[in-house]
């Protein structure tokens, strides 16, 4: 049983983190003893007196960068060049009802490469900018395949346009870039639509195009896209994906979800909504999101609601849909321990969805998951520990909770 196989995995991986701390610990004591024997110890001139105390500037958020490679790369003139990739490998233990084909990471105790991207981008001259990322572990199509394709023209920071395939300003779990987050996985409903191939909570990468800016403390976005699977062949129907998002915010949120910066209070909320006219079925989503960061304290919270009403008349397709109404919601928070010589995170998410509010059966769930993060260089290098619990509220109560580490490294 799962359970009865926790006691091994959480040792193990105690003795990784007790490894690790003391090295670090020794490095820190080394620079401090040298910081002590490099100052000035000379007294004050006599009848010197402190015309007052000079105090650090507030922070903002921002964390200093630790990167190892130079951002950009490469610089000729206003050509700027830089490549970004990132591997990620876990091993886990699930339970024995655990099937990848409903969303599952795991459909059995093992190892996988959860995630290994490679990419480019940079300034092609002046306010021209370029991106491109290959995921190059595409099991479902059978080889590699395109994550980000785009051209962006940024004159001004209240207003940017964007042509390409990429990920569309709606929900924040899916804008949220996979290497900065808080736990292995978004919330559950991620996998299971892209595993069952129906997109209604998460849209995925989609081709279109998009415009956006901030203006003080507003930004929004809006887009048009294909609102079909694929980038290659163009859109499959007649209609077209319409998404847009209005939020305001105050402070350097920084790209990952953790507060690494240990900074101010900072605060960002955000609301969001599509339209998504497909062959068979016209789409409608909308949502609403909160984020929160101050002094190592970090906490999102983000509702979606969705519904596909069938067309009378579908076009191309073999049957009439029936209706679908769908929703989900999730709340996290995360906290960074006060140590100096370890950046050490817990973290809790809660998340619950119903993927046919009509019917009550398995898809109805709620989810519980806590972890543990090591951060190095920031988060260049990453060691993740997770615990999932999974129930359904209706039908089988199937046993597919999960236990797993991994170890992420980006540049």
């Amino acid at each position: 049983m799962l359970r009865n196989r926790l006691f091994s995995f959480w040792f193990v991986m105690l003795g990784m983190v007790t490894f690790v701390a003391p090295v670090l610990a020794a490095e820190e004591e080394a620079k401090e003893e040298e910081a002590k024997e490099s100052a000035d110890t000379a007294p004050p001139p006599v009848n010197w007196k402190p015309a007052g105390v000079v105090l650090p500037p507030a922070t903002t958020g921002a964390v200093e960068s630790k990167r190892l490679l130079p951002d950009p790369m490469f610089r000729h003139g206003e050509f700027e060049f830089s490549a970004h990739g990132q591997v990620a490998a876990m091993m886990g233990m699930v339970g024995e009802d655990a099937r990848t084909s409903n969303g599952d990471v795991l459909s059995q105790d093992g190892f996988r490469i959860r995630r290994a991207r490679l990419g480019v981008g940079g300034q092609i001259m002046k306010n021209w900018e370029f991106e491109l990322e290959l995921d190059l572990i595409d099991e479902d199509n059978g080889g590699n395949s395109l994550n980000d394709a785009n051209i962006t023209w940024r004159p001004y920071e209240w207003g940017w346009v964007r042509v390409g395939a990429g990920k569309p300003g709606f929900s924040r779990a899916l804008i949220q870039s996979s290497g900065a987050m808080q736990f292995l996985e978004r919330p559950m409903w991620v996998n299971q639509e892209r595993a069952t191939d129906t997109h209604m909570l998460d849209l995925d990468h989609q081709v279109g195009m998009s415009m956006g800016g901030k203006l003080s403390l507003f930004f929004y976005e809006a887009g048009v896209y294909n609102g079909s699977p694929g980038f290659s062949k163009g859109d499959l129907n007649d209609g077209m994906l319409y998404l847009v998002r209005l939020g305001a915010g105050q402070g350097d949120m920084g790209k990952s979800e953790a507060d690494l910066a240990r900074g101010d209070f900072r605060w960002r909320v955000a609301i969001n909504g599509y339209l998504n006219h497909e062959a068979a079925a016209e789409y409608r989503g909308a949502g609403a999101d909160l984020s929160l960061k101050w002094n190592g304290l970090s906490f999102h919270a983000e509702a979606l609601w969705a519904k596909g009403i069938p067309n009378e008349r579908p076009e191309d397709v073999a049957s009439e849909l029936d209706e679908v109404e769908r929703w989900g919601m999730y709340a996290q928070a995360g906290y960074m321990l006060p140590f100096d010589f370890l950046d050490l995170e817990v973290a809790v998410r809660f998340a619950m969805m119903d993927d046919q509010v009509h019917i009550d059966d398995e898809g109805d769930q709620w989810e519980m998951t806590a972890g543990v993060n090591a951060y190095f260089w920031e988060d260049q290098v990453k060691l993740m520990l997770n615990y999932m619990m999974r129930e359904e509220m209706h039908g089988a109560d199937l046993s597919n909770d999960m236990l797993a580490a991994m170890l992420q490294v980006k540049f």
